[in-house]
């Protein structure tokens, strides 16, 4: 199993100092819908290891809905505090490898190496340590078995309608179920990029965008149109490098025993993921339209 190396040394993309470690890391989940509380508990008294609580279930509810395929490991953040500013290290299995500071840049690319994307952008790694992973035949039938009975299980992903895959698995007695369609940040950008470009009244300059996507893309023409800093000031935006591609729905106790309640977990993963996704969308317009500055 993959395990990260330890950060050696900051990269070069540092963080406006200006801008405090509660703001960034609030920005940065705000990319997976995470509305972030960290600020309010450590302002309201709340101690150090409540904060690193809540952080850490805040970036773990991240790595959740970005779906890098990297749940089988343990994510964590806390606050770290030395002889400068403040700042929130990022834990994977106990090891610190990133900070908040380095940017969403650098943090995104030390989770890439981790990553085993295989085809339509699928994690191959299981999210359970040890196992078979069980291929769903057609129906129910194998799937209400193991939900009402097996132990500890995962099965591989399976295909569902409106591009959408899904896996379930248990573990520890609780119930899981990921509901994935896959959002690359370029492709989350491209999408938003449209959304602006068909929104424009003026459809000269409408009609011009679109022939000029034909060469550069609809973000290239969108990016173009604005002034020359504009790709560098979008490279400096979390939303560049994460989007939200998959949902992940819980349950333990008694509901977890039962194929009915793993029913309605696959329809709050598939809703919860569609509406993720459209309102990062539109927000990714909104940056797109004015934020580039």
């Amino acid at each position: 199993m993959t395990r990260a190396s330890r950060k050696k040394e900051p990269t070069a993309q540092a963080v406006p100092a200006q801008e405090d470690v509660f703001a960034r890391f609030a920005t940065l989940v705000a990319t997976a819908g995470v509305d972030s509380d960290a600020r309010v508990l450590q302002e309201g008294g709340a101690d150090d290891n409540a904060v690193n609580e809540q952080l850490s279930r805040e970036w773990q509810l991240a790595h959740d809905r970005w779906g890098l395929g990297l749940l089988h490991l343990r994510h964590e953040a806390r606050l770290l505090r030395g002889t400068g500013a403040l700042d929130v290290a990022l834990l994977t299995d106990g090891m610190q490898v990133a900070t908040m500071s380095e940017g969403a840049r650098s943090i995104a690319a030390t989770y890439a190496p981790m990553q085993a994307l295989g085809a339509e952008g699928l994690s191959e790694w299981g999210v359970l340590p040890d196992g078979h992973r069980a291929a769903l035949k057609t129906g129910l039938g194998q799937l209400r078995v193991l939900v009402e009975d097996a132990r500890d299980f995962e099965t591989t992903w399976t295909s569902e309608r409106g591009g959408l895959w899904t896996r379930t698995w248990r573990r520890d007695e609780i119930l899981a179920v990921e509901v994935h369609r896959a959002a690359s940040p370029v492709t989350a950008l491209a999408d938003a990029a449209w959304d602006v470009i068909t929104g424009i009244k003026d459809r000269t300059f409408q009609r011009e965008l679109m022939e000029r996507s034909n060469n550069v893309g609809m973000l290239g023409a969108l990016l173009g149109a604005r002034h020359s800093g504009a790709g560098n000031a979008l490279d400096r935006l979390p939303e560049a490098h994460f989007a939200v591609s998959s949902a992940v729905v819980r349950q333990s106790g008694p509901g977890g025993r039962s194929l009915e309640q793993w029913k309605a977990m696959l329809r709050e993963g598939t809703e919860t993921l569609e509406e993720l996704q459209k309102v990062a969308t539109k927000r990714l317009a909104a940056v797109l339209s004015s934020g580039l500055r």
